[in-house]
């Protein structure tokens, strides 16, 4: 054996139940409702949704918030930051199905507004990431496009 890595045990967890169809595609995690414990949000594919799990005290996750992402956006790609600097994490989701990213501005308590939409012209959007990129001390978003040699 070449080297040697620490031994992981993971700790059974119970299933959050999400609609069947819902055919989820990227999951990403933060305190949503600034209470100190890890919560998750999963871009939707199948339901055009994004889903909100917050984490409960007992170790387990309340049941999905949905807000949706609009008619055939199939979102792909999910990220969570504080993007306008108001110390409560938003999300930022890529709708691959309308050519489009949404932000959704958090409101500290887990809950979201509607999804702000910014155009991304002819390209479809699959992946995003964010960080500041340009060194200017705000967020920026990377995008990379389905099927397509560019990102952006």
């Amino acid at each position: 054996m070449i080297g040697s890595i620490c031994e992981m045990k993971f700790k059974s967890i119970v299933k959050s139940s999400i609609v069947h169809s819902s055919n989820p595609r990227f999951i990403a995690v933060g305190d949503l409702n600034n209470d100190n414990k890890i919560d998750m949000a999963v871009a939707n594919f199948g339901t055009d949704t994004i889903g909100i799990f917050l984490s409960n005290d007992d170790q387990t996750f309340s049941n999905e918030q949905i807000y949706s992402t609009g008619f055939e956006s199939r979102p792909s790609s999910i990220v969570i930051n504080d993007f306008n600097n108001d110390n409560s994490l938003d999300i930022v989701v890529a709708n691959s199905g309308t050519n489009n990213i949404g932000l959704f501005i958090g409101y500290h308590n887990g809950t979201f507004h509607d999804q702000i939409i910014f155009s991304t012209g002819s390209f479809r959007p699959w992946f995003i990431a964010a960080g500041d990129f340009n060194k200017d001390y705000q967020l920026d978003i990377a995008i990379v496009y389905y099927n397509t040699d560019n990102i952006g």
